[in-house]
């Protein structure tokens, strides 16, 4: 089974209660156990079903609701998207600060290897927090006891084997049971001679290493990559923008036009410019994922969407967090005997404020909790790194402030967000809102 499942499977046992209890232990003993209640299960699962429509599609199948579905095949995924991302920030002031901490420092260390491309800072990280994680949570849940003994399943010492490994045979990601299963998937569906299945399956293997080998010493014997659709503009890079796109030229309020202003570096003092463009609805990233914008976003109610507008950036040597308003092309004259203008490709996003460092140094930087503000800023679309999730929770900080916040979660596999502390990809049902105006 998947080490993703294993480690899900043995968490929340603990914390539901479920776990078997000998006889010389006492479950009204275990202050971890803060899911016991049903009232509090239940509520625990309809919040997990209800984040998943702030999860971008790019983030897979959204966990459901796992106090209905948890034993009517959850599956590994979903455990992944729950345990490993949404849990912290749904278990934040349900589970003992402790408690928590300590499970942050698995899911960081986790959410680190699960990358495609590992650098080795971040490999010593992980191994760091998986090392601690271990020896905390035989700390806080095993508490060195015969008759506890069992809450120590493998799972909890392979994690600690991950880093090693990855210096050995590369990241998870390239020979973990994922990987291994879709091989075996593609390899039995390659199989067309019923009456000698093993001899056949060797020689589809044979052929698929004659294939890869061929394609890593000549990519360009592979098969192109598919076009763009209608109306999409390839800014380079990787980017592309993508329709809808105003029919209409359309005239920026005040607030938007200043921030506009201030990117162009225009004097603040002097007459606003007149700006009028096109506005785009989406955004296609150099990592594949697709951005899209409030302004078709929020036609459609949230329960129907997976909201991919919120969105990291840099912005001044710095990660920020922001929710886009549109994209658009702001043309300007060039001093080219070839063309007359270029354009400016950018963005206008709402930005969100700084994550509460007392929180993301407790959580290990797995809850980084904003706020979204009133603050318009725009930049160039090559600045935005990855579609984000903005998971929103209302909790108490470790100020003592109770607040609605946002808290940030990073698609698996893709780089995990850096907050400061050392150690059909073009069309889907999201497309379709009732606004008009619009070329398809």
């Amino acid at each position: 089974m998947h080490l993703a499942g294993n480690l899900s499977d043995l968490l929340i046992s603990l914390w539901r209660g479920m776990i078997d209890c000998d006889a010389t232990d006492a479950i009204n003993s275990w202050d971890w156990a803060v899911l016991s209640d049903g009232a509090i299960w239940d509520t625990y699962g309809v919040s997990v079903h209800e984040a998943g429509s702030h999860l971008p599609g790019s983030f897979g199948t959204r966990p459901r609701n796992i106090a209905e579905k948890l034993t009517s095949g959850y599956k590994t995924w979903e455990f992944q998207l729950h345990t490993f991302g949404l849990g912290p920030i749904l278990l934040y002031n349900i589970l003992p600060d402790a408690y928590f901490a300590n499970y942050c420092k698995l899911a960081r260390g986790f959410q680190i290897m699960c990358q495609h491309s590992i650098t080795t800072e971040s490999l010593v990280s992980a191994q760091s927090l998986l090392c601690q994680w271990e020896h905390g949570f035989e700390r806080l849940y095993y508490r060195y006891r015969e008759d506890r003994i069992h809450f120590i399943r493998p799972c909890v010492h392979q994690v600690n084997h991950l880093a090693t490994e990855t210096l050995r045979k590369g990241p998870p990601i390239c020979y973990a049971q994922w990987t291994m299963e879709r091989t075996i998937g593609n390899l039995g569906q390659e199989i067309r001679q019923p009456s000698n299945p093993y001899s056949n399956l060797a020689q589809e293997g044979v052929r698929r290493c004659r294939v890869n080998s061929l394609l890593a010493a000549m990519p360009e014997l592979g098969i192109p990559p598919k076009g763009l659709p209608d109306g999409a503009e390839d800014l380079g890079g990787g980017y592309v923008l993508l329709r809808k796109r105003e029919r209409y030229l359309f005239s920026p309020p005040m607030q938007e036009t200043q921030a506009i202003q201030t990117f162009l570096g225009l004097d603040p003092d002097q007459p606003a410019p007149h700006f009028k463009f096109r506005r785009w609805a989406r955004l296609r990233l150099k990592n594949g994922q697709i951005a899209r914008s409030a302004w078709r976003e929020t036609l459609k109610a949230v329960h129907n969407l997976r909201v991919s507008r919120n969105v990291s950036f840099s912005h001044l040597a710095q990660t920020r967090f922001g929710e886009i308003q549109y994209f658009a092309r702001l043309p300007y004259r060039v001093d080219n005997p070839a063309e007359d203008y270029d354009f400016h490709n950018i963005a206008l996003l709402k930005l969100y404020s700084r994550p509460d460092q007392d929180l993301v140094n407790m959580s290990s930087q797995t809850v980084a909790a904003c706020t979204l503000t009133n603050t318009l800023i725009v930049v160039d679309v090559k600045h935005i790194n990855t579609v984000v999730a903005m998971i929103p929770r209302r909790m108490t900080l470790p100020s003592g402030v109770e607040e609605d916040c946002f808290c940030t979660l990073s698609q698996p596999g893709l780089d995990a967000s850096v907050l400061g502390i050392a150690y059909d990809i073009f069309e889907d049902e999201d497309d379709r809102d009732a606004g008009g105006d619009v070329d398809e």
